[in-house]
């Protein structure tokens, strides 16, 4: 990894830790690359990543402007990385711990599960800027958002606060900034401790909705696969003599 871009993993959960907060977590061309690697490469025993911010006012600017301008680096690569992230096989925590802007704000919502710091800000500025969003990015926006909610964003470039983003489904919990970090980790954990071919089953079942894509047949295969498991004979044994379950994915 690099200095601004940290990994971490502990108990089943990984954790991408942005660390380049001089910058306001912008990613240029060495953090897409570091990010990118650490997905390709999460180990067998990851069930949940977590992405969050090192410290600093910003969780995530985007994609560097600088580079952007310079040609070093593309809307395409950044859209890339975003839709890795969108599409990974176990559940993705964003923990919003900073104001959230552009690109940024496309990669939490690329992200399952988002919950922000009660003092928080998120703007997409593009069409102050003249751009036009990352395609798959307006589309996911719109997807995971609704139609209103993408317009406000996309094409009011309006602003908004936590509250509103909590009523508007932007996230699903709002946290005081002093505990957001810890709360947002404390659900990975639940989700790490859940039956993992369940959970990658249900996602993918619901990705597939999500994204005009449903397949009923890969749909049936996943929920047979679930009815065969030794996770849903241990879940049902320890339901019966009440204690935690341990859960293996087979």
């Amino acid at each position: 990894m690099t200095k601004t871009v940290i990994f971490e993993q502990n108990a089943g959960v990984a954790s991408i830790i942005l660390n380049n907060t001089e910058k306001h977590n912008s990613l240029g061309q060495v953090e897409i690359s570091a990010i990118e690697t650490a997905l390709n490469t999460l180990p067998d025993d990851i069930r949940v990543v977590v992405l969050v911010s090192g410290g600093g006012p910003t969780f995530c600017g985007g994609a560097s402007l600088k580079e952007l301008s310079s040609g070093e680096l593309s809307g395409d690569r950044f859209q890339a990385m975003t839709n890795h992230f969108a599409h990974l096989p176990i559940p993705t925590v964003a923990i919003i711990n900073g104001n959230v802007f552009g690109g940024g704000f496309e990669l939490a919502v690329s992200c399952d599960f988002r919950i922000c710091a009660s003092d928080i800000t998120a703007r997409i500025p593009a069409a102050e800027l003249g751009l036009c969003y990352p395609i798959d990015g307006i589309r996911r926006i719109t997807a995971r958002l609704g139609i209103n909610t993408a317009r406000r964003l996309l094409v009011g470039a309006e602003q908004f606060g936590a509250d509103d983003m909590k009523a508007l489904g932007m996230v699903s919990e709002v946290a005081e900034p002093a505990a957001v970090v810890d709360t947002g980790m404390q659900i990975a954990e639940r989700l790490s401790g859940l039956a993992p071919l369940s959970v990658r089953a249900m996602l993918e079942i619901i990705r597939q909705t999500e994204e005009d894509r449903f397949d009923p047949a890969r749909a049936a295969e996943l929920a047979d696969i679930c009815s065969g498991s030794n996770d849903l004979k241990e879940g049902l044994a320890a339901k019966r003599e009440r204690r935690t379950a341990e859960f293996h994915g087979h």
